[in-house]
């Protein structure tokens, strides 16, 4: 492998870790607050993806101006969701009647509506978006670096960092940092915590809002798109360390990497299959990740 393939994977690589890492941030912060696995992660940045899709073949509007709908939108469904359907399992596991696999469970049935749902709707048709910033780049050196995925990649530091100061800074930021320490030391504070754990997933929904939108340029859209982002979230957030959102980014960009310089040697799909052995020995040596305590 030459000097130029190597640096245009690393670059690539970087990106698109990035990117993982954007998409991990609202997978983090549901956890690391709820204690919740949600497996329907992946369902809901199809779901956003096809808010923006159709924002923009319906009124026109560019993907990246289709934020403004597809943030609210996301994180209503995703109070909404917390609200009436994962709410209710907290209250029975407080009497002991449910195990604790349960909520996994139940995101395991949402991931599975969500999906079935947009493919009746939307049929199995792959969708795209036609729109210039696709085809542009820009050269860093001699090595060529879309503009779309680079946008993508400051929002996704930009999201970690402005969330980090949020739950630092703000009122509801630390309630939410207090009930992820201890939820019953937080209620007995005085703070509203079914309405914390309402919030926090509505904005772990939020931010695919965001990156639906900003995918949607250079990824092609189909009712099954979600599993894949899904699953590489996973792997972002245990690489990253569970809860900790610098870890995130840090996570996606190692993941990144590693997927597009494995690619130049191996298949795509064998680079994948390479970067779970990645997961499976980050599990064994340092299972905290990275930058998890």
């Amino acid at each position: 492998m030459d000097l130029f393939t190597l640096a245009y994977a690393l670059v690539n690589g970087i990106l698109i870790g990035g990117i993982y890492g954007g998409i991990a941030l609202g997978l983090s912060l549901i956890f690391g607050v709820m204690r919740v696995i949600n497996f329907a992660h992946g369902s809901f940045l199809m779901l956003a993806m096809y808010v923006a899709y159709m924002l923009w073949a319906v009124f026109g509007l560019h993907p990246y101006v289709s934020v403004i709908g597809s943030v609210p939108i996301l994180f209503c469904i995703g109070f909404a969701v917390q609200q009436v359907i994962i709410s209710p399992l907290f209250k029975r596991e407080r009497a002991g009647v449910v195990e604790p696999t349960s909520a996994l469970l139940l995101t395991a049935g949402v991931f599975l509506v969500i999906d079935n749902l947009v493919l009746m709707v939307f049929g199995p048709d792959v969708r795209s978006v036609n729109v210039d910033i696709t085809y542009e780049s820009i050269f860093l050196g001699d090595v060529p670096v879309n503009l779309a995925r680079l946008i993508a990649f400051v929002a996704a530091v930009v999201v970690a960092a402005g969330l980090a100061w949020w739950l630092k800074h703000s009122e509801m930021g630390r309630s939410i940092r207090a009930t992820a320490q201890n939820r019953d030391a937080a209620a007995l504070s005085g703070i509203n915590v079914p309405l914390v754990y309402n919030v926090t997933f509505g904005i772990g929904c939020a931010v695919l809002g965001l990156f639906g939108a900003l995918l949607l340029p250079f990824f092609s859209l189909t009712p099954t798109i979600g599993l894949s982002f899904g699953i590489k979230s996973f792997l972002v957030v245990v690489l990253g360390g569970i809860g900790s959102i610098p870890g995130c980014i840090l996570g996606g960009i190692v993941l990144g990497i590693f997927e597009s310089v494995a690619s130049q040697f191996v298949t795509a799909t064998s680079a994948a299959i390479f970067s779970f052995g990645l997961f499976i020995a980050i599990l064994l040596f340092r299972p905290t990740g990275l930058l998890g305590r």
